[in-house]
């Protein structure tokens, strides 16, 4: 709860400055190649959450990292996180972001698990039915979780699609036991 009190502001001054300088698609851009780079990097990922490393220590690993790679204004806002010893909270700043993003742009946020990943072409067909059916642009954050043994579950909003193998078998099961 106290990740989302800090992430808000910080989020709402980012991308409100992404807005003011019409650079929000890099802003996006870069977000997501933050959210690779915390998923994939474990030295990142504690860099961010060490309480231990100085603010400037972070500063400068920051410019280091990203002086070329993202926008001016991430960069900018990744130092002012490490000033302020708030880049712990990246991660909630990122989603707020993305949830004042895809609101501003009147897109909802499908969660999609799946057994294997969808190719290309399956989250496309995936993005056009949930389109029709919430009447809105979707956008697609998938996880794969081999529990589910086959088939899908997808979170829009407050309704869940299960339409999982293993969810299926325990459906099955339950009508074999009833008799």
């Amino acid at each position: 709860m106290r990740d989302i009190r800090v992430a808000k502001p910080y989020a709402r001054a980012l991308y409100e400055a992404a807005s003011e300088q019409s650079a929000l698609a890099d802003i996006v851009r870069d977000i997501d190649k933050l959210r690779e780079l915390i998923e994939q990097s474990q030295e990142f990922a504690q860099l961010i959450s060490s309480p231990i490393l100085s603010p400037q220590f972070k500063s400068e690993t920051f410019q280091q990292i990203f002086d070329d790679s993202v926008h001016p204004l991430t960069l900018n806002f990744l130092k002012l996180l490490a000033s302020k010893q708030r880049e712990r909270y990246l991660i909630a700043i990122m989603d707020v972001f993305s949830a004042i993003d895809d609101e501003a742009a009147g897109r909802v946020v499908a969660k999609v698990t799946t057994a294997v990943p969808l190719t290309l072409a399956q989250q496309d067909q995936l993005k056009q039915q949930l389109g029709v059916y919430s009447g809105k642009q979707v956008r697609l954050e998938t996880a794969i979780n081999a529990e589910i043994q086959g088939g899908f579950i997808v979170q829009l909003n407050d309704t869940v699609f299960d339409a999982s193998v293993a969810t299926q078998l325990q459906h099955l099961r339950q009508q074999l036991a009833k008799g």
